[in-house]
């Protein structure tokens, strides 16, 4: 389901940060409260939020105690930014997901198909860069169908398979990223819209994969699907992606 309606407006569309993790993220920091984060966002100028922190494969547990932790302490909020209390959720091979049961109520399930660093994760038998490009398709394509995430996470980027095996297969940025046609990537897209899936601008990316993101961007555009910007913050400092907005405007559009 989208957040809003499908906008090109930078403006619009860096209103809102979609992808921010707090302290019950492993990985996010120690101050990152979701207090922390939701007065990041008001001096930043934001209207949204999602808390997104990551649910990994076999993580679903997770879900519960976090809804128990976080709710309340949106309740005792006062702010002007709407909060959307989410998830980062793990497609994590053909017809495997984190959530078994598609009904758990999350405001926002942001779905990741490409943590393949991440223990559990199904790896291609061809570990190549088109093997591992085309079982990202399949994954997504799976994920699709079963019509549960809301958005895509950082889709196509090839950093954290390009992390994990670069010394054992010589891999580099954008090595598999690269090899998704302009046909493949409207027709996934296009895909994904028919069931009202959205696609992350993660601002993390832009500067690596700059050439990929415009590409992106563009075809997203012409085939009408609609973005979410999510600065994947695992702090504080980098709830507010206005830098990030000017590289946009001028090296993206």
């Amino acid at each position: 389901m989208y957040l809003h309606e499908p906008t090109y407006d930078p403006d619009e569309l860096f209103s809102a940060n979609y992808h921010i993790h707090t302290n019950l993220s492993r990985c996010g920091h120690r101050e990152m409260t979701l207090e922390a984060a939701v007065r990041a966002a008001e001096a930043a100028g934001l209207r949204e939020i999602a808390i997104t922190d990551h649910i990994h494969p076999f993580e679903t547990p997770k879900l519960r105690r976090n809804k128990r932790v976080l709710e309340p302490q949106r309740e005792a909020l006062q702010t002007e930014v709407k909060i959307y209390l989410g998830a980062e959720l793990s497609a994590h091979g053909v017809n495997k997901h984190t959530l078994k049961y598609a009904d758990f109520p999350l405001e926002y399930k942001l779905y990741a198909h490409n943590h393949y660093h991440m223990r559990g994760w199904e790896q291609p038998e061809d570990r190549s860069p088109a093997g591992y490009k085309e079982h990202c398709k399949q994954t997504l394509y799976n994920a699709i169908a079963s019509g549960r995430p809301d958005c895509f996470a950082h889709p196509f980027i090839d950093r954290y398979i390009v992390r994990e095996f670069e010394d054992e297969y010589g891999f580099t940025p954008g090595c598999i990223t690269n090899l998704w046609t302009d046909n493949e990537l409207g027709d996934v897209m296009t895909a994904a819209k028919e069931k009202q899936i959205a696609w992350e601008l993660n601002t993390t990316v832009f500067r690596t994969y700059t050439d990929f993101m415009r590409r992106y961007y563009h075809i997203g555009k012409e085939v009408g699907v609609c973005f979410n910007v999510g600065s994947d913050a695992h702090s504080a400092d980098k709830v507010d992606h206005a830098f990030y907005k000017e590289f946009f405007i001028h090296n993206i559009m």
